[in-house]
């Protein structure tokens, strides 16, 4: 499978992610939910989703899913969340950009690094420069 493609799909489950995400942001503070204990449930949500529909159909791994994968897999989203929250905070504040462009390029990056840190997940024998890891 090519890169690309690959890649055209980890898109689309990052969008079925965050629609899940932002869902089940929206029904559980409607509902009462404090927002940071909403916030958690639902990126665990998109994080589950994310993990299942990247495994099986972006990646295309078949067979037991070991501990060492789910804690690589959990490591990266972390790394992502930590780098993003770090990103958007210094274009926001430091270099007073609005709101929305350094979400923008906050979320640009973050799809950059989730994307080669789950592809060295799920993919076991990757590519680098023309040697299989």
């Amino acid at each position: 499978m090519s890169r690309w493609y690959s890649f055209l799909k980890f898109g689309l489950v990052g969008i079925v992610n965050t629609g899940i995400d932002f869902l089940l942001f929206t029904l559980l503070t409607l509902g009462g939910f404090p927002y940071i204990l909403a916030q958690i449930i639902s990126y665990s949500g998109g994080l589950a989703n994310s993990y299942m529909l990247n495994r099986s159909w972006t990646f295309q791994q078949k067979g037991a899913t070991s501990k060492k994968e789910v804690i690589a897999f959990i490591s990266v989203n972390l790394i992502t969340l930590a780098v993003t929250s770090v990103l958007l905070s210094e274009l926001h504040q430091q270099l007073d950009w609005s709101l929305i462009v350094s979400k923008l390029v906050a979320t640009i990056v973050g799809v950059g690094i989730n994307y080669v840190g789950t592809r060295l997940v799920f993919v076991r024998d990757v590519e680098f420069g023309g040697e299989k890891k």
